[in-house]
């Protein structure tokens, strides 16, 4: 079930219980519409009541600076730990920086959100499943 949205691809699996998520592109020219993303990804949690997310960051590219990424990547963990999101897990970005900042926001939630990386999708659903 494909969830409306102009910026990202939400799609729920509600029989997994897994929303995923294909991250977009961050540009200068798309700040402005991070904000706005933050909070449709949050709202679909909390109205859907998803308790499982697993989202891909392999082909988005981010020219932003990494200091307003890890803002934007810190911004939505603490905001999801709002909700009632239990595991998240992410496919592996070709970037060291971008998942190194992944990693330092999941510290933020610790206790609220399991976190994960994976390189595959199979093993991310294994896991989220499980």
């Amino acid at each position: 079930m494909l969830i409306p949205n102009k910026f990202l691809k939400l799609d729920y699996n509600p029989t997994q219980d897994i929303l995923f998520l294909e991250w977009p592109n961050m540009h200068d020219y798309t700040l402005p519409e991070v904000q706005y993303i933050i909070n449709e990804v949050v709202d679909a949690v909390r109205n859907y009541d998803i308790k499982r997310i697993l989202t891909n960051t392999r082909q988005s590219a981010v020219t932003i600076p990494m200091e307003d990424y890890a803002k934007v990547i810190n911004q939505l963990a603490l905001e999801l730990a709002t909700t009632r999101l239990q595991k998240f897990a992410r496919l592996q970005s070709p970037d060291p920086k971008r998942n190194t900042i992944a990693s330092n926001a999941a510290a933020l939630v610790v206790g609220s959100i399991t976190y994960r990386s994976f390189d595959n999708v199979e093993e991310a659903i294994a896991w989220l499943t499980e």
